[in-house]
């Protein structure tokens, strides 16, 4: 069987990929490794419920399709077929509250002396952040 590898914000998992949909995994394995479960009340996650339109396009009752998982919670996915990954970003709803305070999450890089330094090293004082990208 295949492997499909999925990254999301708890981690690395990898599931039994089934010919279902685009990105077909193992509902048991999907569940186990994400929390999320596919119910009659739609998909949930503890006592969080998404509605779930068309559960037909999300499972055939043996598999998740991971693509559909991805639309339906408001998540940005890339994947590269060639290799068997999935990436989940984080749900649309947890962006959107980022972006309405914005306050940018702590991080810790290399200063141009080599020095780890992080942004809450700065609390309480005016920051600017300038990113820059080869690519």
């Amino acid at each position: 069987m295949t492997q499909l590898t999925v990254i999301d914000e708890s981690g690395s998992h990898s599931l039994g990929r089934l010919g279902f949909g685009e990105l077909g995994v193992n509902a048991e394995d999907f569940a186990h490794s994400t929390g999320w479960t596919l119910k009659p009340e739609g998909l949930c996650k503890g006592e969080v419920c998404v509605p779930v339109r068309d559960a037909a396009a999300m499972s055939n009752g043996e598999s998740i399709d991971v693509a559909e998982f991805a639309r339906i919670t408001g998540r940005n996915m890339v994947s590269d077929s060639s290799r068997n990954v999935v990436a989940l970003g984080e749900p649309a709803s947890r962006r959107a509250t980022a972006m309405a305070t914005l306050d940018a999450p702590n991080f810790t890089l290399l200063d141009i002396n080599g020095n780890l330094v992080s942004l809450s090293d700065f609390a309480n004082r005016k920051k600017l952040i300038l990113a820059w990208s080869s690519w």
